[in-house]
């Protein structure tokens, strides 16, 4: 549950949006309360699981149909990926995938419905024929999974309409060096017809299996999907004694969300001598990866460590130290001051602490050279 806390969420909310506003499960009665309740949820501050998840989910549905009908146009004769903004009426696509208005409502042709189309349900049409079913209460009831697929197209949506537009032409190149059966379809309109509609569900089912949110983050928080949600960074900043934006950069972004979700945010702490200074004290050590500990919480936690060990035990680590000048001097040049890393060594004899510092040969093998999400511990020296 703990590893997949963004997937999760997010995929509830995902189809739950669908159920209660798309499928109208919540009564007229009822919706503004089921609004009001989900922009509730999406909407609350900071790192917020459901909405980052929500958005996630959507942009791989996205990703998998656009690249879906891509494929399929690149088959069409004469297309290739050089002439494709040029050839390609992408206009005109958009009207073609448009859900057939069998499947999108399906109970106002409840008579011409076909048993035999994949995308009815045969057995529920006949229930709803015979009056056992209420077609106008449950629509989607009458719909296979196929079906639901088209009738509830993402591409097809208008706040997604603008997704297949934006295609690059790095994005094209790359999805034509795999395609080996090119110029399959006479017409622009051949091609969209044998398009799959399922597969960007098909392709969110595959991920919920195989992912967890590092996994799912580390694969899907691309720079497309950086810029167009509004996603950004902020820090602390001396200077100004508040938080500020820092970097809308996909890199920076990834990075600071993977830095709070590998090993679920929290530092890595090791065993590294438990006979320090031939004491039979416990030495700890904190593999820094550019986040400094809190330390007022680590010596806490060793309060509670010399417990369990009956013996003082001390903490190896880095913390950034800056001094009120360096402020002063940044903040007059609009700057945030450059913190220097020093080694620490914290100790608790199970009365009082002790504080020393650490030269750079001392804290070599636990400091990162950058701050890194990709790296293991191990790989860090």
């Amino acid at each position: 549950q703990k590893m997949t806390k963004v997937m999760n969420e997010g995929w509830a909310a995902y189809w739950e949006s669908m159920m209660m506003a798309d499928e109208r499960f919540a009564a007229a009665d009822e919706f503004v309360s089921y609004a009001d309740h989900m922009a509730q949820v999406l909407g609350s501050p900071g790192l917020n699981p459901y909405k980052l998840g929500f958005e996630l989910w959507q942009y791989i549905e996205n990703r998998r149909n656009r690249r879906e009908v891509v494929e399929h146009l690149l088959r069409v004769e004469g297309v290739t990926w050089r002439n494709f903004p040029d050839t390609v009426d992408l206009d005109a696509v958009m009207e073609l995938l448009e859900p057939d208005p069998v499947v999108a409502d399906p109970t106002a042709y409840i008579e011409e419905l076909d048993p035999e189309d994949p995308r009815v349900d045969a057995g529920n049409l006949a229930a709803a024929r015979d009056g056992d079913i209420d077609a106008e209460t449950y629509p989607w009831k009458l719909l296979t999974y196929e079906g639901l697929a088209e009738r509830h197209y993402s591409l097809a949506k208008a706040q997604n309409r603008g997704f297949l537009k934006r295609v690059g032409q790095s994005e094209l190149e790359q999805t034509a060096r795999y395609l080996f059966d090119t110029e399959r379809y006479g017409s622009v309109e051949a091609a969209i017809a044998d398009v799959d509609r399922t597969a960007g569900w098909d392709r969110m089912r595959e991920v919920r299996e195989s992912h967890n949110d590092v996994t799912f983050l580390d694969e899907f928080l691309t720079p497309e999907f950086v810029d167009e949600n509004d996603y950004f960074t902020y820090e602390y900043t001396h200077t100004t004694r508040d938080f500020r934006v820092t970097s809308s950069e996909a890199a920076d972004v990834k990075k600071k969300l993977m830095l709070q979700f590998t090993n679920f945010g929290k530092p890595t702490i090791a065993v590294h001598d438990g006979n320090f200074r031939n004491r039979n004290e416990l030495l700890l050590a904190h593999h820094y990866n550019g986040v400094q500990l809190d330390l007022r919480e680590a010596k806490q936690t060793l309060e509670r460590v010399f417990e369990l060990w009956g013996r003082p035990v001390a903490l190896k680590t880095v913390v950034k130290e800056l001094d009120e000048h360096d402020i002063e001097v940044a903040r007059r040049r609009d700057k945030e001051p450059e913190p220097t890393e020093q080694g620490k060594l914290v100790r608790f004899d199970g009365e009082s602490f002790e504080e020393e510092d650490l030269t750079d040969e001392e804290i070599a093998d636990i400091r990162a050279t950058a701050v890194d999400y990709d790296t293991k511990p191990d790989d860090w020296l």
